[in-house]
């Protein structure tokens, strides 16, 4: 059963994919896309993620609200990208939410990835990585 860290950093490279080819392309599908795929992610790790966080690691409500109140930037500006219809416009704000998933991703990945795999153990992360997997699957 793979560990919710590395179900969350499959999904990390997914999206850092599709920016690339957002890039490469401007086309709104992969906009729309890598919008679908943060929404699916942000909630799988709001529901499951960060309560465990809160819960089982020494200074995780701190970690948690931060990575909330990043969710809640990436959610407005996914908001903005969906209203957007002039072209030049959108690569603009997907540029700008892809700085703001960059950011999210190296806080998670360097600061509280490694204090959940040291404070939460390996059976909780398979067990919280079940959940996220399920939840994926029926999102």
């Amino acid at each position: 059963m793979p560990s919710v860290i590395e179900l969350l950093k499959q999904d990390h490279r997914g999206v850092e994919d599709l920016f690339g080819k957002f890039n490469s392309t401007k086309e709104e599908a992969i906009a729309e896309e890598i919008c679908n795929e943060l929404e699916v992610h942000t909630s799988a790790e709001e529901q499951f993620v960060y309560p465990a966080l809160r819960e089982g690691v020494a200074g995780g409500d701190k970690l948690a609200n931060e990575a909330e109140h990043e969710h809640g930037e990436a959610k407005q500006i996914i908001g903005r990208i969906k209203r957007t219809s002039d072209p030049e416009h959108l690569a603009e704000v997907v540029g700008e939410l892809q700085q703001a998933i960059e950011h999210h991703v190296e806080e998670e990945e360097g600061n509280v990835f490694p204090k959940m795999e040291s404070e939460l153990g390996t059976s909780e992360l398979e067990r919280i990585g079940a959940q996220v997997e399920q939840f994926k699957q029926s999102a």
